[in-house]
């Protein structure tokens, strides 16, 4: 199981990621055009994101610019993330973080700022705000015995908002 990642700069590259970034969006842009659908570049910019399995183009360029992967040891309560949960990109704020019996195996629950549709029904919906799930020290999820499987995965610590 794999979390998202943009792997389109490396460190030897002399170029920043975001003008990486761009430059794909600008071959979407242009892709599009040629099938005769028009859209802004703001517009291409939020497709390649999704594209990617981001909810933004902030989000994106955040994961593109990150250095080091996120480590359980940076996690803590309060703090807030960006992720993904069941392919669904997702934000919220980490409620807590503990041990399990399993070695490697950490047990975090998160409120999510918005909710998502775990169900791929179209006849109903089950909304989930608040998980709790199982991680590894890269924060990536695993099942009880510590095997890869679906789940959450915690890909970025956000900063926190400015405070009025």
């Amino acid at each position: 199981m794999t979390s998202n990642t943009l792997n389109i700069a490396h460190a030897d590259m002399p170029f920043d990621v975001t003008d990486a970034l761009k430059a794909q969006a600008k071959r979407l842009r242009k892709a599009l055009a040629a099938r005769d659908v028009s859209i802004s570049h703001a517009g291409s910019l939020e497709l390649l994101a999704q594209s990617h399995g981001y909810r933004d183009w902030n989000t994106a360029v955040a994961m593109a610019r990150r250095n080091i992967p996120t480590n359980v040891s940076d996690l803590g309560i309060g703090k807030r993330f960006a992720g993904s949960y069941l392919g669904h990109a997702v934000t919220g704020v980490i409620r807590s973080l503990t041990t399990t019996p399993t070695p490697g195996v950490f047990r975090v629950e998160v409120h999510l700022d918005h909710p998502v549709d775990v169900v791929t029904s179209k006849r109903f919906s089950g909304l989930r705000q608040r998980i709790a799930a199982r991680i590894n020290e890269q924060c990536e999820p695993v099942l009880t015995n510590g095997m890869a499987g679906p789940g959450l995965s915690i890909d970025l610590l956000l900063k926190e908002p400015a405070s009025t």
